[in-house]
């Protein structure tokens, strides 16, 4: 009878595939750490996706986040241009 040996010629594409999937985990994480959002539950909800639910909430973090953070424009200079707009 002759031993079966597993073949690990394609052992290295799954190599490669895990640490780009942790490099955009970590970019993920990062950048949420970093932002600031429009509601301030946000963070966390996104903080607890990340962890407990890495391959979905990395993904999704990275393609549904720019629509809730906040904008990095300063309030008083937003009205000061919606008064001058109206003039």
């Amino acid at each position: 009878m002759e031993i079966i040996t597993p073949d690990f010629s394609y052992l290295w594409i799954a190599q490669v595939t895990m640490l780009v999937y942790l490099g955009f985990w970590i970019y993920a994480l990062l950048d949420m750490i970093r932002s600031e959002f429009r509601d301030p539950n946000q963070k966390l909800i996104w903080a607890l996706l990340l962890i407990f639910i890495p391959v979905f909430g990395t993904f999704l973090y990275l393609s549904m986040s720019r629509r809730t953070k906040a904008s990095k424009m300063n309030t008083s200079s937003y009205f000061q241009k919606r008064i001058n707009f109206r003039k």
